[in-house]
């Protein structure tokens, strides 16, 4: 009797069979256009930052904290620890600590105190609940999960834009878009312990419905964004003129799908019904935002605008300049947006920057701009100019490994 051999090169072939097969089964876009920009882009300013963390040292002006060498946050002074957990700290700053406060214990609420009832809950609780899978009590696991939580939603969200764009445009420019958002100054947000990536998922994915006239769908994830970021309920206004530009504006042919867009406001009902239960309170939100540290309040946007060229050089650094020169970007493209693009997505720019700078100061503009994705898709019509191309990239690049880089070392950015 002959025992058969098992050869090593067969199992390569076999190998190499399955993997051609299923590169052949994805999308050459959905890799090229997607998955390439996005992977080349977070590995290469996850490398910066490591680098940074080993070769320099910046002083800490305060204490701040860290995930230490046992797994768990602790507070540190003096200067960062570059060996302990270091790809989960570099995306873990400023409100990471939030998120992770309302994943691990949920909300809590301090009267004339810094609280957590200020950020809304969808974020952590996705982290939380992915997190009922792991089972792991280290607060790396949970800082883990949440990067984890956000990349996946960012690669979500650039499926959906570059899916949405090309309902209007060619590929070219879809893939421009997506590239654009991988290198924009602030494009670290999307992949850190931050809600952002997820919004931008929700906020995209329901235009996209909309333009499928899916519209159940699509109030739904428009609930879900503004139970995500209390940004999302601007959604019924661009929401609402794309439905009624579809039914040509003849009231006749509105139906009970309309009914779809009152679930937003229904989402942010229910969510302060809830802390008002928890905590006696329907204005919790404001009250926790107008604490000193954050002085947040509804401010017209001239006044905002007015009070921050007076106080320019008052921010910490570079910032004031910084956040007033990106905030007058954003409300010029907002208004070329006007001219150039669909008008439920030119509203939906101009409520955003209107939200943006309606907080009494610019202190995270950049950050809130990055999630206007009418804004990118104006970015990668202006990028047909080769000349603009290769300047958006070249400086937007340098200005994402520089925020970066002070991001990771608990230094101000957005």
């Amino acid at each position: 009797m002959t025992t058969p051999r098992f050869h090593f090169h067969q199992l390569g072939e076999t190998s190499r069979s399955a993997l051609q097969a299923l590169a052949g089964a994805v999308p050459r876009w959905l890799l090229v256009d997607i998955l390439v920009p996005v992977a080349v882009s977070r590995m290469a300013l996850a490398l910066l930052a490591w680098l940074c963390f080993h070769l320099l040292q910046f002083p800490l002006k305060s204490s701040k904290w860290e995930v230490g060498d046992n797994g768990m946050a602790q507070s540190v002074a003096g200067h960062l620890t570059p060996n302990a957990y270091p790809f989960v700290n570099m995306w873990a700053r400023w409100d990471a600590g939030w998120y992770l406060d309302i994943a691990k214990n949920g909300y809590r609420f301090l009267p004339g105190e810094q609280s957590n009832v200020a950020f809304f809950p969808l974020y952590p609780y996705v982290v939380r609940l992915v997190h009922t899978v792991i089972r792991v009590p280290s607060d790396a696991a949970w800082l883990l999960v949440g990067i984890i939580v956000s990349n996946t939603a960012l690669f979500g969200a650039l499926i959906y834009l570059y899916r949405l764009i090309c309902l209007d445009y060619d590929r070219s420019t879809a893939a421009r878009a997506v590239l654009y958002l991988c290198v924009f100054p602030t494009t670290l947000f999307l992949s850190a312990v931050y809600s952002e990536s997820l919004f931008l998922a929700l906020v995209v994915s329901a235009f996209y419905y909309a333009r499928a006239t899916r519209w159940v769908t699509t109030g739904v994830l428009a609930a879900a964004a503004t139970l995500c970021r209390p940004a999302g309920l601007l959604l019924v206004v661009p929401l609402g003129f794309e439905y009624l530009s579809q039914k040509e504006f003849r009231w006749r042919r509105v139906g009970s799908d309309c009914l779809a867009l009152i679930l937003p406001p229904l989402a942010l009902a229910g969510h302060l019904a809830v802390l008002r239960w928890r905590f006696g309170s329907w204005n919790v939100i404001s009250k926790a935002e107008a604490i000193e540290g954050w002085n947040r309040s509804l401010t017209p946007p001239w006044n905002t605008l007015a009070y921050s060229l007076q106080h320019i050089g008052e921010s910490i650094g570079y910032h004031g300049a910084f956040e007033f020169v990106f905030t007058a970007i954003l409300i010029a493209l907002a208004t070329f947006a006007c001219f150039r693009l669909r008008p439920s997505y030119a509203i939906y720019s101009v409520v955003s920057v209107l939200f943006v700078t309606s907080w009494g100061d610019l202190k995270s503009a950049p950050r809130f701009g990055l999630v206007i994705f009418p804004i990118m898709i104006l970015l990668a019509l202006l990028g047909q100019n080769k000349a603009f191309d290769r300047t958006y990239l070249t400086v937007s690049a340098i200005l994402a490994a520089v925020s970066m880089v002070v991001f990771s070392q608990w230094g101000w950015v957005a």
